[in-house]
């Protein structure tokens, strides 16, 4: 009765875009992971009854656009209520913006059925992997709700030190075409499945017992300041001093500390015009224990290019400058072409520009750093290249231009599988929240609450060693990957296969 319903077109659509909009509660703040893998299990099953291409093609888009529609609509908040849009146009450019997201599950659901029918669930998985690894890298990527990010408190966590969030991802399909074959299939296919989700639960708990890092035995006490200025004020010119007062006296009892750091462009000036701030910051970084960071934008006179960075007082001044920007908020893409459209409808745009590529640590008599923000948090491959040198990683962000959405708490919990990919506590200085001290197994020790003052403080572990996934990044994935799907394209061709395995 059950496949019966679903031969029908308009059940199939429903369900797709019902099981789609279960996806964003497997992240943070919602946390229920499992739904991830009950939301695929039905996509893969409405794929799996699929004859067309094309329909697999709707069905995956219904799925995505869904899935990114509930997951990321908190776009539109920072577009309209702090780009000083219209509410009308806010909204129509973050629709294009989820219409285009859902394209990639749209795509991977019509060569799955197009070209790999005949091994349709054991290429599903590698499918949507890839379709997840280009979604974070074309146009700059957006690696936004990768389901293997919604694991971070599941017992599937355990493999991300060796494959990444997207290895899990893999995993969770895997699991979630066991589950549909546990249901559906007989005996022969059941205890095979069954045997799988075995060896993957025992394998996770083996992997738990392995610390691929460890602590050099060293410790620094931190400080990560919040100074909950609203995004709304933060750049008026009357701010600057009052915003500098607010970090000063959150700052003050903490400068017998090893580090402080202050959140993105805590100081909201550029940083040759802040000198009244930097000499103070100067005067007491000298009279302290404490080495000192803060966002601020740091300007090159001699052409005019301006960076977000982060700036670090030791003994001298030095920089971090942000290489991965974010697309139409710090720099606007074929600016040539888009310029006159967003003049026309008088769209502020950033115009930063992407610091060096190699240049990633700040090596200090206290530690090395492995250095980010905000947006760069999302990119697995852009973390690892700081290690195995770094200590510890920070990242520096100002989650105020997304109000109260979900989007604070899911970027909290990519911090942690960042954490977990490489084995080091990660730092999250954050303006408005949520900041907070993760450790090396992606637990949360500290975290600030959302819209107030606040200074956490506490002791953090240096480590030491590198991670598979540290090593590796996601190449060996990726090659295994495409590997696998040209196999099996020259496989389907050559014995042109009727029935789906």
């Amino acid at each position: 009765m059950l496949k019966n319903l679903f031969e029908k077109v308009y059940i199939k659509r429903l369900c797709a875009f019902f099981s789609g909009g279960l996806v964003p509660f497997a992240f943070s703040p919602f946390d229920f992971y499992f739904f991830s893998i009950f939301s695929l299990s039905i996509l893969f099953y409405l794929w799996s009854k699929t004859k067309t291409a094309r329909e697999s093609f709707i069905l995956g888009y219904l799925f995505g656009f869904a899935m990114f529609g509930i997951g990321v609509n908190w776009l539109h908040i920072s577009i309209e209520l702090f780009g000083n849009m219209h509410l009308i146009l806010s909204l129509l450019i973050t629709y294009l913006f989820i219409a285009f997201l859902a394209m990639y599950p749209a795509l991977c659901g019509y060569i799955a059925i197009k070209y790999f029918k005949s091994s349709l669930f054991v290429c599903m998985p590698i499918l949507w992997v890839i379709s997840e690894w280009l979604r974070g890298w074309i146009f700059t990527g957006f690696p936004w709700l990768n389901i293997g990010t919604s694991q971070t408190d599941s017992i599937l966590i355990n493999f991300a030190p060796i494959i990444g969030d997207y290895g899990i991802s893999l995993i969770v399909c895997i699991i979630s075409i066991t589950i549909l074959k546990i249901i559906f299939y007989k005996n022969r296919q059941r205890f095979i499945s069954l045997s799988l989700l075995i060896i993957i639960f025992l394998s996770s708990l083996v992997l738990n017992k392995i610390n691929w890092t460890k602590n050099n035995g060293a410790s620094l006490n931190v400080a990560l300041v919040q100074g909950a200025i609203p995004q709304e004020i933060k750049w008026q010119p009357d701010q600057d001093e009052k915003s500098y007062d607010i970090y000063k006296r959150l700052s003050a009892p903490f400068w017998s500390s090893d580090l402080i750091i202050w959140p993105e462009t805590a100081i909201s000036s550029k940083y040759h015009l802040a000198n009244n701030f930097i000499e103070k910051i100067d005067r007491k970084q000298k009279n302290s224990n404490a080495s000192f960071m803060t966002g601020i934008i740091n300007e090159d006179t001699s052409t005019n290019a301006y960076f977000n960075s982060i700036l670090l007082v030791d003994n001298n001044h030095h920089f971090y400058n942000k290489n991965h920007l974010v697309p139409f908020g710090e720099y606007l893409p074929l600016k040539d072409k888009l310029n006159r459209f967003f003049h026309f409808f008088n769209i502020p745009v950033s115009n930063f520009s992407p610091g060096k590529f190699k240049l990633k640590n700040f090596e200090t008599n206290k530690g090395n750093f492995g250095m980010s923000i905000c947006y760069e948090a999302a990119f697995g491959n852009q973390i690892s290249r700081s290690l195995p040198e770094a200590n510890v990683l920070i990242n520096v962000s100002n989650d105020a231009w997304f109000g109260d959405s979900m989007a604070p708490h899911q970027h909290l919990q990519i911090s942690r599988m960042r954490a977990i990919e490489n084995g080091r506590y990660f730092l999250r200085a954050t303006n408005n929240g949520i900041s907070a001290i993760i450790d090396n197994k992606g637990e949360v020790i500290s975290r600030s609450q959302q819209f107030k003052e606040h200074t956490l403080n506490s002791d953090v572990k240096l480590f030491i060693g590198a991670t598979p996934y540290s090593k590796y990044g996601n190449t060996f994935l990726l090659l295994f990957c495409t590997l696998f799907l040209v196999i099996n394209l020259i496989l389907n061709r050559k014995f042109n296969k009727k029935t789906i395995i």
